[in-house]
């Protein structure tokens, strides 16, 4: 590609051919040479293709560095004679940063005296120039098409080759799929949508200015994949995406918007949705610990108070407070209840004589399932309270015990449809009553799920060609706009 004329490049030689026509050269004029020069290879760079898109910022960040050096200068050009005794010859070899090899037809520029000299590289990856008057910071710079630009300072010009990196070369390949624990209430994470930003950055490390880093970007196809092409680096790639918004579907016991009623026994713990902030491998946003699938959930007492008991309670490493189930046409229903614990599952204690009902009296009991998989038709279910509004612990007809029974009418016989239809159990945490032919209706496994991956982002790319597979997972997020419970 031809190198266009631009107005900083005409102005550039302007300023430096006025350089030149000075008797007097100081060090305010190589300050001005130099970043004149630096403009006019700035301007060059952003006017290469390859450059636009990788090296821009590379390039960027070497013209200020390389400023700043210039204005630490401290030696000054106040007579010709001093000039002449401390002009020298330097030579110049250019390698490629990963293979070694030389490089040849670099472009290699310096500012001497106030003039710009220019020389390319041999088939050696050399360049010589001849009677030089230089500061310890003056800057060689070194450029190629389809290379990140860099530089070296005179005085490292003696410590090794200066290094190119061929940035266009993308014959090497980082694939992979983007995870996100966007749904926590299902054992697998999902895929991110489309259009998802993931960036490739690599650090490259300057021959005398420190590290810079570029980075390649790409998005998420529909299925959450994606490709980046890259050249082989001199270190690590580190595979990264941009930060998610996203609805996480999960259950909570409570949530802020239930103020100082959080969780039991008031709160029935349910399934909900909440906008949550993804980052990679990101576990700030806590897991909420869910582990009862059915609650008792019983009427506001005479103070508006409501009371929820878990399907089981923690007490002497023992579940309690089960629903007994019997098969019926492929599905199950209700036959007794022993709701004797008032133990969470951390072990908390819900004292049940602070509630007071109406005395003598028959609650209805409501039998909740969180998941909405459990019940396909709730069982009747009733409690019973003493002369001073208390509830009853007895063992009723059908031989449940504790404080919640099947409903029976006045005659105490079941009323139409008490035992409900239940969908489905969990046998592999249940236990089964060979006595009565029944099975304990217990699940005590978190809700929640989170694979808990921390996925590797670095990876190498020693040879051109590569092609590796990295997957990115999100984790299950980094914060929520709403606290939960």
């Amino acid at each position: 590609m031809k190198l266009k004329p631009t107005a900083l490049s005409l102005m550039a030689a302007a300023i430096v051919f006025a350089g030149c026509s000075k008797d007097k050269f100081t060090e305010q004029d190589a300050v001005q040479a130099q970043k004149d020069l630096l403009t006019m290879q700035f301007q060059h760079e952003m006017d290469l293709e390859t450059l636009k898109q990788k090296g821009a910022t590379a390039m960027q960040q070497l013209i200020n560095t390389a400023a700043l050096a210039q204005l630490k200068m401290s030696d000054s050009l106040t007579r010709a004679g001093a000039v002449a005794a401390r002009k020298q010859d330097y030579s110049v070899t250019v390698v490629d940063v990963v293979t070694n090899a030389p490089i040849a037809d670099a472009d290699v520029m310096v500012s001497s005296e106030g003039k710009m000299v220019t020389a390319k590289t041999n088939a050696q990856g050399s360049v010589t120039f001849s009677s030089l008057y230089l500061f310890p910071t003056s800057t060689f710079m070194v450029s190629k098409t389809g290379y990140a630009a860099t530089q070296i300072l005179q005085q490292n010009i003696t410590q090794g080759s200066v290094k190119l990196w061929n940035s266009a070369d993308l014959s090497s390949e980082i694939s992979g799929t983007m995870y996100i624990e966007s749904d926590l209430t299902n054992a697998a994470p999902e895929r991110v949508g489309e259009k998802v930003l993931v960036t490739a950055t690599t650090s490259i490390y300057g021959n005398s200015i420190g590290n810079y880093n570029v980075s390649f970007p790409s998005y998420t196809a529909a299925d959450g994949t994606y490709s980046i092409k890259v050249p082989a680096a001199p270190s690590s790639y580190i595979i990264n995406g941009e930060q998610i918004t996203a609805d996480q579907k999960l259950f909570v016991n409570s949530t802020e918007d239930d103020g100082v009623n959080q969780g039991f026994p008031t709160v029935t713990p349910r399934q909900t949705t909440i906008k949550t902030y993804f980052n990679v491998n990101r576990f700030n946003a806590p897991v909420p610990s869910v582990n009862t699938s059915y609650y008792y959930k019983f009427p506001a007492d005479k103070n508006g108070k409501v009371l929820n008991i878990p399907a089981f309670g923690y007490q002497y490493y023992s579940y309690n407070n089960p629903a007994w189930v019997t098969p019926v046409n492929g599905k199950y229903q209700v036959e007794r209840l022993s709701v004797n614990s008032f133990y969470t599952l951390n072990g908390t204690y819900i004292d049940i004589s602070t509630y007071v009902f109406d005395a003598n009296t028959k609650l209805d009991v409501q039998m909740v399932d969180v998941t909405g998989t459990l019940i396909e038709k709730a069982p009747l279910l009733m409690a019973t309270t003493n002369a001073n509004g208390r509830l009853v612990s007895y063992t009723s007809a059908e031989n449940g015990s504790g404080y919640v029974h099947l409903k029976r009418d006045a005659s105490n016989n079941l009323v139409a449809n008490a035992k409900g239809v239940i969908s489905r159990i969990n046998t592999s945490a249940n236990y089964f009553d060979s006595f009565y032919n029944q099975y304990q209706l217990l699940f005590n496994n978190n809700l929640n799920t989170a694979s808990g991956n921390m996925t590797t982002s670095n990876v190498y790319f020693v040879n051109k060609g590569e092609k590796k597979v990295v997957n990115v997972y999100y984790g299950s997020g980094d914060s929520r706009v709403k606290v939960v419970y």
